[in-house]
C-alpha cells in the first residue's frame, strides 16, 4: 500500500457519511479504554461494549475514552449514536489516509492527526493515524493500533498532583497534542543523527550505496513533512476555536504547543536543505573523483602520444633507415623516449597540472 495516499477503490461511489474503513487493520478486535478523573479521583478500566459508556459523563468529572481500532463501523456508529459524532467525522476518523486537520462542529471539535514511529533500525518512519473528538467534559481518541505514546499522560493522571486532573477535556487533548508533536521531534532527532554523519562519509569515500542512503533520507523527511505541515496549522488553530470548547485558561500552554509545532516544522525543512545539499555534495564529489581519472588518463595519453610516434617511426619496414645500422641506436632511442615523457612530466608540474 503506498505510504503517501492510502488507496481509496472501497469508498467509490458510495455516499458522503459512509462508514467505509480505509487503510491496513493493525489490530484485530477493537479495545475501549475509559479513564474518569477530577481533581480528587482518576478510574481507569477497560469497557467490553459501548453501551456501558451510556451515562458516564458529569458534569464534575472529564471522561477521556481511548479506542484502539478504527475499522468495525458498527463500533463506530455505536460510539456516534452515545456522543453525537457526525457521520462525516466518523468517515474522516475510519479514514486512516486522511490529511490532518481540525474541524468545528456544533458541540465538538475534531482533530485528526498523524502520530510518527520508527523502525527497528530507526531508519524508517510509519505514521499511525489519531483522531480526537472533544465535546464538553468528554475527549474521544481513536488510534489504529494500541501504544505507548499517551502513557505519561495517563501516570499524571493517576498522580495526585500536576495541573492535568484540575483542568478539563480541552487541557488533556493539548497534553495528547503534545505528545504526538514531542515523537516528532524525536523521531527527527534519530533521522538526523544519521543524516550529519552522511557529510564526512561523501568525501571520504562517495559510494553509489551513500547516493542510495541520502535517497531514502529524502524520502523519509518528505514523508515526515507531508504530516508535519498540516499539523502546524492544528496547533495554531487550536488557539482560535470558537465554539467555547476550548477555554481561555489553556492559551498560554496552546501558544507554547504552536511553538513546538513551528520548531518541528524548521527542523524538518532544515534537514529536507542539508539532503539536498548532501545530494549536492554527492556529485561535485563524484565529479571531482571522475575530473582527476580522466586527468591522469589524459596526461598519460598525452606522454605516451610522441613515445609512439617514436617507436611507429622506427617500427617501418624501409630499407634505408640510417639508424638502423648505428650500434647503440637502440639504447639512444630509448634515452630520446626517456627524456621526452622526462620533459613532459616536469612541463605538466611546472603548469601545475599536476
Amino acid at each position: 500500500m503506498a505510504r503517501f495516499l492510502k488507496k481509496m477503490d472501497t469508498r467509490a461511489g458510495r455516499p458522503p457519511g459512509a462508514l467505509v474503513f480505509v487503510g491496513r487493520q493493525k489490530i484485530d478486535t477493537p479495545r475501549l479504554r475509559v479513564i474518569e478523573y477530577d481533581a480528587d479521583m482518576a478510574r481507569d478500566d477497560f469497557v467490553q461494549h459501548p453501551g456501558q459508556l451510556a451515562g458516564r459523563t458529569r458534569p464534575d468529572t472529564v471522561l477521556w475514552c481511548n479506542v484502539d481500532g478504527v475499522h468495525d463501523a458498527g463500533l463506530m456508529e455505536t460510539l456516534g449514536g452515545l456522543f453525537g459524532i457526525p457521520a462525516l467525522v466518523l468517515e474522516d476518523i475510519m479514514n486512516t489516509g486522511q490529511r490532518p486537520k481540525l474541524e468545528e462542529f456544533p458541540g465538538i471539535v475534531f482533530v485528526s492527526i498523524k502520530m510518527p514511529s520508527l523502525s527497528q533500525d530507526r531508519s524508517a518512519v510509519t505514521t499511525d493515524q489519531l483522531s480526537a473528538v472533544l465535546s464538553d467534559g468528554c475527549l474521544l481518541t481513536f488510534q489504529e493500533r494500541p501504544g505507548m505514546v499517551f502513557e505519561p499522560v495517563r501516570e499524571r493522571l493517576k498522580g495526585q498532583t500536576g495541573r492535568l486532573r484540575r483542568y478539563g477535556p480541552d487541557y488533556l487533548l493539548y497534553a495528547l497534542l503534545d505528545c504526538v508533536f514531542e515523537g516528532y521531534l524525536k523521531t527527527i532527532e534519530a533521522l538526523g543523527e544519521r543524516i550529519e554523519e552522511l557529510d564526512d562519509e561523501i568525501f571520504e569515500d562517495p559510494t553509489p550505496e551513500l547516493l542510495q542512503e541520502i535517497t531514502h533520507y529524502r524520502r523519509e523527511m518528505a514523508y515526515i513533512r507531508k504530516a508535519v505541515r498540516p499539523a502546524r496549522e492544528i496547533a495554531l488553530r487550536m488557539a482560535r476555536v470558537e465554539n467555547g470548547l476550548v477555554g481561555e485558561s489553556i492559551q498560554p500552554f496552546l501558544r507554547d504547543l504552536a511553538d513546538m509545532a513551528e520548531m518541528t516544522a524548521d527542523a524538518v525543512e532544515v534537514y529536507r536543505e542539508l539532503l539536498n545539499d548532501h545530494q549536492n555534495s554527492y556529485n561535485m564529489a563524484v565529479g571531482n573523483r571522475l575530473n582527476d581519472i580522466m586527468k591522469f588518463l589524459t596526461i598519460f595519453s598525452t606522454v605516451f602520444i610522441p613515445l609512439s610516434f617514436l617507436a611507429g617511426v622506427y617500427g617501418m619496414n624501409f630499407d634505408v633507415m640510417p639508424e638502423l645500422h648505428v650500434e647503440y641506436a637502440y639504447f639512444v632511442l630509448l634515452g630520446v623516449m626517456v627524456a621526452v615523457a622526462g620533459g613532459m612530466l616536469v612541463y605538466f608540474r611546472w603548469r601545475r597540472w599536476l
